[in-house]
């Protein structure tokens, strides 16, 4: 499917649970000049999960990405296209339009924290960038950082101090020996969102 983002039209793809209307969930891709797109095994996992769970999950290519329109735009256009798919998100039939969540993997997580709005339900950050620049960010729904004390690009330090001036909403979950990529350890990351999701979105207590 695709959806418009002002003059550009982006592709992008849902992940539907067993019965609609549902809450949804916008998911965001990591870095496209490095090989990010709508597919990455990440993204993947989270959209399986919600769905698996009872939520409607999009995904989609940032401009300039996959088959979307335009191009790359150092993270300023990219947070519009993130403002786009939650917009178009609301207003499907599938939807609960109240009840929406954002989610992002790397890139995608540091554009998606500079683009939350406050009808948001849940965020989720999985193996947010310090090295970006993130200031003055702000998140007033339930937050879930996830990320490895080994990672590469977000320095462990760094990203707890950021969680922590979040508030008490806001929470960071380390795994231990993880560096960026979550190739082979998926089964991880939908273990640690899916009560998340569940909880914030379903209202169904994690046991």
């Amino acid at each position: 499917m695709t959806f418009a983002s002002g003059v550009l039209t982006l592709e992008g793809a849902l992940n539907l649970p067993e019965r609609t209307p549902a809450p949804g969930i916008v998911v965001c891709h990591p870095h496209p000049m490095y090989g990010g797109d709508m597919h990455n095994n990440v993204v993947d996992a989270v959209c399986q999960t919600a769905a698996a769970d009872g939520i409607v999950a999009l995904r989609f290519n940032f401009r300039g990405a996959g088959g979307s329109e335009g191009t790359y735009d150092n993270g300023v256009g990219e947070q519009d296209d993130v403002g786009a798919a939650l917009a178009y998100l609301r207003e499907l039939p599938e939807v609960d339009g109240a009840r929406v969540a954002l989610a992002g993997y790397s890139f995608g997580a540091a554009i998606a924290l500079q683009a939350v709005d406050e009808r948001l339900n849940a965020f989720i950050a999985v193996s947010l960038p310090t090295t970006m620049p993130l200031k003055d960010v702000r998140v007033a729904c339930p937050a879930l950082f996830i990320s490895g004390d080994e990672d590469e690009y977000s320095d462990a330090g760094e990203l707890t101090r950021l969680v922590r001036g979040l508030g008490s909403k806001a929470e960071l979950k380390l795994l231990p020996g993880l560096g960026h990529f979550w190739f082979g350890v998926e089964r991880d990351l939908q273990a640690i969102i899916s009560p998340f999701l569940r909880a914030h979105l379903l209202g169904v207590a994690s046991t």
